[in-house]
């Protein structure tokens, strides 16, 4: 039986994410080819260039693996290090983790019912209040700025059909 040096064990979390996006990417892909043109052009521009970053990252990621030893955390970080990748996903406990997956996840979902606007709207005001703790006004004034600006320019300019939900 192996066991994980530390260079694997610190890019191991990379790995998996950077693997199930590719997937996400993927299938994106593949599904907005399916839609006609004009519907597609985002969807296919924005999932194309996640698969090729993503597959990017695999590539180095694997390429790198094993080559770098993953830096011990520091116990105090200095403050400008503390916004940084690498200490960020090195210190990071698994209930952050499990909380970025769920609100990930409630985005999804709320996408998938609700629609894209109203979603993104509620979601920008949710996680600005719960999660960022951000006073009323400037979370108001950012999720009506989001839900004004994504009919401003997928509905009126661009004419693009976008995400209803179900209740549509």
């Amino acid at each position: 039986m192996t066991s994980l040096s530390k260079s694997d064990g610190a890019r191991g979390p990379d790995l998996w994410i950077t693997g199930v996006l590719l997937v996400v990417f993927v299938v994106a892909f593949l599904l907005a080819r399916q839609w006609g043109f004009r519907a597609s052009f985002v969807p296919t521009l924005v999932s194309g260039l996640g698969v090729v970053l993503g597959a990017l990252n695999l590539v180095l990621l694997v390429a790198r693996r094993g080559a770098v030893q993953a830096p011990e955390p520091d116990p105090e970080p200095e403050p400008d290090r503390q916004h940084e990748a690498d200490y960020i996903f090195a210190t990071t406990g698994a209930a952050a983790w499990r909380g970025s997956l769920g609100w990930l996840a409630a985005f999804f979902v709320g996408l998938f019912v609700l629609g894209l606007i109203p979603t993104a709207v509620m979601f920008a005001l949710t996680y600005l209040k719960a999660g960022a703790r951000v006073s009323w006004l400037p979370a108001l004034g950012y999720a009506a700025g989001l839900g004004l600006s994504l009919w401003l320019v997928f509905v009126e300019l661009l004419a693009i059909p976008i995400p209803e939900g179900l209740f549509s």
